[in-house]
């Protein structure tokens, strides 16, 4: 179930998807609410105002995170259960191609000009960039385990939440410049590192430590944690409004 609700915190509507719901996004238009349903191998999307099911599109295998392109026509949805990304043409309610990235994709992130395709490749500590003219795929070393990841809006920098496992967390988050494909810092923040967010004047950068129950809060400019923030338990994704 997909639940909504309004400012009263009141439940105005409860939309049937599918299997172990994952990830949930908005089209820039906010004409479509998008949902990947990992057990189902498929992605539900609803309509935003009526909040009915349009379809459920079938993708790869355990899709998990995904983000929408700007233009709000493509979902990039990340299959964990296999070594791709799904490209979706939401209008048309189709999977329009897959693209191999590498061995468990978790999330993914698409530049403001579509060009351009993110995906963290969490069983090889990488994070892969794709050039969508040519499907090709570079691979850029990060921390171990990484989970999330996030563009920021001016597309300079992708930041990666570097989660590690429970036995074994990781407490690291890599920041990496898209037009060289480098890491220029990594920055030390809490244990199991896993959703992350930038501010939409791309000064500060929000990312959820799980195994400390806190959000770190870095400054982009000079790569530090000026703030920790105490939150409830294994915090997962953050989003930023």
């Amino acid at each position: 179930d997909v639940c909504s609700s309004d400012l009263t915190g009141k439940l105005i509507k409860k939309v049937e998807v599918g299997k172990h719901p994952a990830h949930i996004v908005f089209t820039q238009d906010n004409k479509y609410v998008l949902v990947t349903n990992n057990q189902d191998n498929n992605v539900s999307v609803i309509d935003a105002k009526t909040y009915k099911l349009i379809n459920n599109i079938s993708v790869g295998k355990g899709p998990h995170g995904f983000r929408i392109s700007k233009d709000s026509k493509l979902a990039y949805v990340a299959n964990m259960g296999e070594d791709t990304v799904s490209v979706v043409d939401i209008e048309n309610n189709k999977e329009l191609r897959k693209i191999k990235v590498g061995k468990t994709p978790i999330t993914t992130g698409i530049t403001s000009d579509g060009k351009t395709l993110i995906a963290t490749i969490n069983a090889e500590n990488s994070l892969a960039l794709v050039d969508l003219s040519t499907d090709k795929v570079e691979k850029i070393a990060v921390g171990v385990g990484p989970a999330q990841t996030y563009i920021q809006p001016d597309d300079k920098y992708a930041f990666v939440a570097n989660q590690g496992t429970e036995k074994s967390p990781s407490n690291t988050v890599s920041k990496i410049e898209i037009a060289t494909k480098k890491v220029v810092s990594t920055i030390e923040i809490g244990k199991g590192a896993h959703g992350v967010v930038t501010s939409p004047d791309n000064k500060l950068v929000y990312v959820t430590n799980m195994y400390d129950n806190t959000v770190s809060v870095i400054d982009n400019n000079t790569n530090k944690v000026i703030a920790t923030v105490k939150v409830g338990k294994t915090p997962n994704g953050i989003s930023y409004r």
